[in-house]
């Protein structure tokens, strides 16, 4: 592992470890003020006991620094899961998409700023499709990526293999996986079709039982075409029923 690559893992170990959880509790904490705030602290910390038992129980998952951080804001979703669950009268489903919704402002304004960018430059599919083949090296090595541009016009990332959707899957708690899907939200929202003349889309995903994330990028001549996502499509129609 060369001295970058070394540079990346500290850097994912601190985004996904330290930013990312303080940032979701925070958005939790909101809800928790609105809804019971005699309750507020006792929840939070309670959420951040269990994350640590998480943690240090799925400890052979951190296999090197990126899903160290990975193992960290997943231990943090699940916790806050089950914790909050009680506060959405036992329903699941609910609470996993107040979940989805504290999560989606978590990385927003990073995202904003690099895509933002790209959109302003020729070429703008290029620099994209070359900006993700990097900011892949932020994540565990657990994932499998898959990279394609079937035709000039469309440029793919699809992912074969999730750390989160394998991380939730040993907790019988799939479903709460698309808590983190939903911060991939800001990634094709910061494309803008009226100045790039790009789309995003993301058409599956592992964590509904799909083969495959499928993400693409692909050229428009509509300025109000925005991202479409199969996670706000499908999610209430795949889990009804499951609990």
């Amino acid at each position: 592992m060369n001295a970058i690559e070394k540079a990346i893992g500290v850097e994912a170990h601190w985004l996904m470890g330290r930013v990312m959880p303080r940032r979701f509790l925070g958005e939790v904490r909101k809800h928790l003020h609105h809804v019971a705030p005699d309750r507020e602290d006792e929840l939070i910390d309670a959420i951040r006991a269990r994350a640590e038992e998480i943690a240090d129980a799925d400890e052979d998952m951190a296999t090197d620094g990126p899903s160290k951080g990975a193992l960290a804001i997943g231990a943090v979703v699940l916790a806050a899961f089950e914790k909050l669950v009680p506060l959405f009268d036992g329903d699941e489903k609910r609470t996993i998409r107040y979940l989805q919704h504290a999560m989606s402002p978590v990385l927003k304004r990073p995202y904003d700023m690099t895509f933002s960018t790209l959109n302003k430059q020729d070429h703008a599919l290029d620099k994209i499709e070359k900006t993700c083949r990097v900011m892949v090296k932020l994540y565990p090595a657990h994932f499998e990526f898959d990279f394609q541009r079937p035709e000039p016009g469309l440029f793919e990332m699809n992912v074969k293999r999730c750390f989160w959707r394998d991380f939730f899957g040993r907790h019988d708690a799939t479903a709460v996986t698309t808590v983190m899907c939903a911060f991939d939200v800001n990634f094709m929202k910061a494309i803008d079709p009226a100045v790039s003349g790009l789309r995003a889309e993301r058409t599956s995903l592992l964590s509904l039982g799909d083969s495959e994330c499928r993400f693409a990028v692909l050229e428009t001549d509509d300025p109000l075409d925005g991202y479409s996502d199969a996670l706000e499509t499908r999610f209430v129609d795949e889990t009804e029923g499951k609990g």
